[in-house]
């Protein structure tokens, strides 16, 4: 009597499953580390844009009642922007800023803020060859008449 060999397919499910798994941590990984790029970045134009409009709400009160013009006042808009990114975040802002009452025209009539910060990477850091990802915004107001 000959013996047949049967295949058994004994594992297979703990393998697919084993497999299903890895890959599954490899894809939230990479989600959880472009949310935290995504969300830092959120934070970043919404602290420059606050901080923007809270500048270029400090007109000089002086030149608008002598000419009518909207000019900012560079030291008071500047300290009212830097008032604002000082103020706490969602996020710990760690990085870096510029503020200015930027002067294109002879008239310092636009308030200025660029923002940068470093977003370390976790999973995707082990994966390739960058740790991290440098995010850069910039937001640009102006005083504008309402009426």
């Amino acid at each position: 009597m000959k013996r047949t060999e049967r295949r058994t397919e004994r594992g297979s499910i703990t393998t697919m499953g084993v497999g299903l798994s890895l890959i599954l941590f490899v894809v939230g990984g990479i989600s959880i580390d472009l949310w935290r790029v995504v969300a830092a970045r959120q934070d970043l134009v919404q602290r420059a844009d606050s901080a923007a409009a809270a500048g270029a709400n400090a007109i000089d009160t002086d030149e608008f009642r002598l000419t009518g013009e909207l000019i900012l006042d560079p030291q008071t808009a500047v300290r009212a922007a830097e008032q604002v990114l000082g103020a706490p975040s969602t996020w710990d802002f760690t990085g870096t800023g510029r503020v200015e009452a930027r002067d294109p025209d002879g008239l310092p009539d636009d308030m200025v803020v660029s923002l940068t910060r470093v977003v370390d990477l976790a999973l995707l850091g082990v994966l390739s060859d960058q740790r991290s990802i440098t995010i850069s915004v910039e937001s640009v107001a102006s005083p504008e008449s309402t009426g």
